[in-house]
């Protein structure tokens, strides 16, 4: 018999049927039409933002005279300097803060716009230029004004998130565009009040939630040590500029390992504060949902080639007198800065300290692993008594998928699609919003019993952990937080441990576009959000050749995530190897003093020249 509607339906209701089918299409096409509108608007307006960039850049190279005035050989040795370098040299006059303005000004017009390493959002040279001449004017009247101030003379740049008057801050998203900043905010008016010379912004990830800094507004950027490397995220062009050495020192912020990650693809220094020692404000607004997070929050810390540079900078951001300066508008209610303060952190000349190879959940190469022997090492002949931590398993498991289970627990990619306002998601970000997309009933019983099938161990661990949760579970999940945060933190006080090397990372820099099947290795970094413990990244050694590359035990597997980690291992020779050092909750001293005994034996800055 041949199926036909006359034979199903009246005339009546194959009418209402007809009717029904025109008006779903015709939504169909409305709102196809209405997508395509929205993003032919984006790219004019990125297309626009690019154009104003380069013309500014042109612009500025036209009307100003670039000429320093110093030989190429000191302007070379300036780039490679330290806060205090430059402060010597102005104070004993062998170089104006002009100079060493237009030096770094140089710099960034030869290696960090578009044509080159493509590391910047917005420029600043106008206004920087002016208050360098201004404060040439005041060292005539009074040298010794240069160390009235922590970063009197010292230009500095900051993550395109942070609320500068006049600048966009565009977390990367197009809708963001043109609608700069009414104020200064706290970091940024910390900053100046320190007399430090805003001249760059620098680029991110769309949404800052990501470990390459690509966005639709300004593209890619490429990581000085090897192009096609990326320079993480989502304070990716901020270690990028420092390891370009295109800034003296900057500051980004850190949700996941936003400072941390870029630190150690680029081989810089960083830190991430916990969050009883700053504010949560500062930075532009990110909208509904991702706002309104509570058990994992934005913590915001510098950038740096020192660890000197680091605790100025961190001097300046923590600086309660300077705060009670600032407009009541801008301040924090809730917030009060405990100035750093390193009196006690002295009396104590030997300390314990832990170490972490690797967290089972995912292995790291050797390269990782050796680098936390080579920083345990240097404490070693410091004195310091050093001791493996065996966290139990359980323990264990929780650490490394609270971070997860806590920021997916809305369900799918709803607050980034609020936030991206229609545009379209970058390719980086795909795999994660169609896992957490995806009904808790097919990935409980049809994706996760598949996966465990298939050997896919890694993924199916991890697949658990990725989907929307009611409130009463994300109570209980909050509560597990509390508890393996106490319990975290009980285990280290009973041994007495003052501080935990741990890897940097899952593993070196990734390639382009690897964070899109590589988002679990952001475990090693992600960790210390959720306990919200101080966290500093530093670089020990590089990527050498032979047993370096390999992930022990994973050298060959049918595991999908160590597949795609070893391809990532191919040709990483060269790259930086950082470690991470952590200590309690506002013990940010602690962590940076560990930090610079490591860094006083290792030497990585005399050992392996910063590249460009």
């Amino acid at each position: 018999m041949i199926f036909s509607l006359k034979n199903c339906f009246s005339k009546k209701e194959k009418k209402y049927l007809l009717s029904a089918i025109g008006i779903f299409v015709l939504y169909g096409l409305a709102n196809f039409a209405s997508r395509f509108r929205i993003q032919r608007k984006y790219n004019k307006l990125c297309e626009q933002k690019r154009n104003e960039l380069k013309r500014s850049i042109q612009e500025f190279r036209q009307s100003n005279d670039l000429y320093t005035g110093l030989s190429a050989q000191f302007e070379k040795d300036i780039l490679n300097m330290t806060i205090n370098d430059i402060k010597s040299i102005l104070f004993e006059k062998k170089a104006t803060v002009k100079q060493v303005l237009l030096v770094f000004i140089n710099r960034i017009l030869s290696v960090a716009t578009s044509e080159n390493l493509n590391l910047i959002t917005d420029i600043n040279f106008v206004e920087a230029l002016q208050e360098a001449e201004k404060q040439d004017q005041e060292i005539l009247q009074d040298p010794q004004i240069i160390y009235k101030y922590e970063l009197f003379g010292i230009p500095v740049s900051v993550k395109d998130t942070y609320l500068q008057k006049g600048f966009d801050n565009t977390y990367g998203l197009a809708s963001r565009l043109f609608k700069p900043a009414q104020y200064d905010g706290i970091q940024v008016a910390l900053i100046k009040k320190a007399r430090g010379i805003i001249f760059v912004r620098s680029n991110l990830p769309q949404l800052a939630m990501t470990f390459e800094s690509t966005n639709r507004i300004f593209g890619r950027s490429l990581n000085p040590w090897n192009k096609d490397r990326a320079v993480g995220g989502s304070s990716g062009g901020e270690a990028a500029l420092q390891a370009a050495r295109c800034s003296l020192i900057g500051i980004g912020s850190d949700i996941g390992g936003s400072i941390r990650i870029p630190a150690a693809f680029c081989g810089v220094y960083g830190i991430k504060p916990g969050m009883d020692r700053q504010t949560e404000i500062g930075e532009g607004i990110i909208e509904k949902a991702v706002g309104g997070m509570v058990n994992v929050k934005p913590s915001k810390g510098p950038l740096g080639r020192s660890v000197d540079d680091l605790i100025v900078m961190l001097k300046v951001l923590f600086n309660s007198k300077n705060y009670s300066e600032l407009p009541y508008s801008i301040q924090d209610p809730y917030w009060k800065p405990q100035d750093i303060d390193f009196t006690e952190n002295a009396k104590k000349h030997k300390l314990k300290i832990g170490y972490i190879e690797q967290f089972n959940q995912l292995l790291p190469p050797n390269c990782m692993k050796r680098a936390v022997q080579e920083a345990c090492q240097a404490l070693s002949s410091k004195g310091h008594e050093i001791v493996k931590i065996n966290l139990d398993k359980e323990l264990e498991h929780e650490l490394t998928v609270a971070f997860p289970r806590l920021v997916t627990a809305e369900g799918g990619f709803k607050s980034f699609e609020d936030n991206l306002k229609g545009e379209e998601i970058i390719k980086e970000y795909e795999l994660m919003e169609k896992g957490t997309k995806t009904p808790q009933l097919i990935q409980t019983y049809v994706l996760a019993p598949l996966l465990k099938i298939f050997g896919q161990n890694t993924l199916y661990e991890m697949s658990k952990q990725t989907h929307g949760q009611d409130v009463y579970q994300f109570l209980v999940n909050s509560g597990k937080q509390k508890s393996m945060n106490l319990k975290f933190l009980q285990y280290l006080k009973q041994q007495e441990i003052d501080a935990v090397i741990v890897p940097g990372f899952g593993c070196p820099a990734v390639k382009h576009g690897a964070s899109k099947v590589l988002p679990l290795a952001a475990l090693y970094t992600w960790i210390w959000n959720t306990v919200d413990i101080p966290a500093g990244s530093m670089p020990i050694t590089r990527v050498q050749d032979g047993d370096d590359l390999k992930i022990e035990g994973k050298e060959r597997t049918i595991d999908l995530v160590y597949i795609m980690m070893n391809q990532n291992m191919k040709n990483a020779q060269g790259l930086p190897v950082n470690v991470q050092v952590i200590s309690y909750p506002k013990h940010e001293e602690m962590v940076l003093r560990v930090m610079k005994e490591i860094q006083g034996v290792v030497q990585f800055n005399q050992k392996h020249p910063y590249p460009y």
